[in-house]
C-alpha cells in the first residue's frame, strides 16, 4: 500500500489523529498525502465558526472572515508538517479547494485508503457523528475508508463483522489483501445470528479465514443486530474493527441507516469500512 490519504478540513485539523495515521504509513513505509479541503466554493460557516477555528489553530484574531479562513488553512497544513516531522512522518499536501465530498470521491479514485475523523463536517449547524460528510465520503469513495480513533498507542487485535453478505466478505478480503502484516494477531469474528448463514457457507467462510490468520476466534449471540454488535465490541481493547455495512443501496434511505452508525457513534477505536 503506498498511497494512503489523510483526509481533513483545512479548517479543523486533528493532530490527536496522526498517531494512528503515522502507525498506518509506518507499517508501509509509505508517505502520508494529507488532503486539506478548503471549500472555497460553498462556504457555509459563520463568521464566528471561522474566528473560533483560528484561535484553535493558535491565531489572534484581527483580520476580515475571509483572509482570516486562508491565513487558518495555511497556518493549520504548517502545523500538519511540523507535527509529521516531530513524529518521523513522511508526507506531502494536497490543498483541494472545491466541493469537499466531490474531491475526496476523486481523489479516493487514485488511492489505496483513505484516513477520515468522524466529526469532520462543513456545516454551520451541530451534527452528530458520524457527520453527514462522513456518511458520504464511507458510501461513495472508490477505496476503503478507516475512522481513525482520537487516542491510539497500539492495535492488540482484529475484530471482523460477519453475516454471510457480499459487503461483509468484501470488507474482510480487502481488509486482508491491504494489511498481511496483520495476520498474526488475535482475531475475533463477530457474528449476529449466525444461523440466518447457511453451515456450507460458515465452513467455506471459515477455511478462507484460517487460510490467512492464525490465531481466530469465532463469537456470535442471538438478537437485535445493531445491540449485539456494540454489546460484542464493547468488550474488545485496542482492535481494528472491519465492517462493509456501507454499500450504496443500503444508504440510499436514511430511513434505513447502517448498522456502522451504531458502532461509530459508541466504539472509540478504528474501524474499516469498505464497499463494493
Amino acid at each position: 500500500m503506498k498511497k494512503i490519504l489523510f483526509v481533513t478540513d483545512a479548517l479543523d485539523l486533528h493532530l490527536e489523529n496522526l498517531e494512528f495515521a503515522g502507525y498506518i504509513s509506518g507499517l508501509f513505509k509509505s508517505k502520508l498525502l494529507a488532503i486539506f479541503l478548503e471549500n472555497d466554493e460553498s462556504e457555509m460557516r459563520t463568521d464566528s465558526m471561522i474566528r473560533a477555528a483560528a484561535v484553535n489553530a493558535g491565531l489572534n484574531v484581527t483580520e476580515e472572515p475571509v483572509s482570516l479562513k486562508q491565513h487558518t488553512c495555511d497556518t493549520n497544513i504548517q502545523r500538519f508538517k511540523t507535527a509529521c516531522e516531530s513524529k518521523g512522518i513522511d508526507c506531502a499536501v494536497h490543498r483541494d479547494r472545491g466541493n469537499p465530498l466531490a474531491e475526496v470521491i476523486l481523489e479516493s479514485r487514485y488511492a489505496d485508503l483513505i484516513l477520515l475523523n468522524v466529526g469532520t463536517s462543513f456545516t454551520a449547524n451541530p451534527e452528530g457523528t458520524p457527520s453527514e460528510f462522513v456518511k458520504d465520503v464511507m458510501s461513495n469513495a472508490e477505496c476503503p475508508v478507516v475512522i481513525m480513533p482520537n487516542t491510539f498507542t497500539s492495535i492488540s487485535e482484529l475484530v471482523f463483522t460477519y453475516d454471510g453478505k457480499a459487503s461483509s466478505i468484501h470488507a474482510i478480503k480487502q481488509f486482508t489483501y491491504l494489511f498481511p502484516q496483520f495476520k498474526d494477531l488475535k482475531t475475533v469474528v463477530v457474528s449476529i445470528n449466525p444461523e440466518q448463514v447457511s453451515p456450507e457457507e460458515r465452513y467455506k467462510f471459515r477455511e478462507w479465514m484460517h487460510s490467512h490468520y492464525n490465531y481466530l476466534d469465532f463469537l456470535s449471540t442471538e438478537g437485535n443486530v445493531e445491540i449485539g454488535l456494540v454489546e460484542l465490541l464493547m468488550e474488545r481493547d485496542k482492535a481494528f474493527i472491519v465492517m462493509g455495512a456501507y454499500g450504496r443501496n443500503m444508504i440510499s434511505n436514511f430511513l434505513r441507516p447502517s448498522h456502522a452508525n451504531a458502532v461509530i457513534k459508541l466504539i472509540s477505536q478504528a474501524v474499516f469500512i469498505a464497499h463494493h
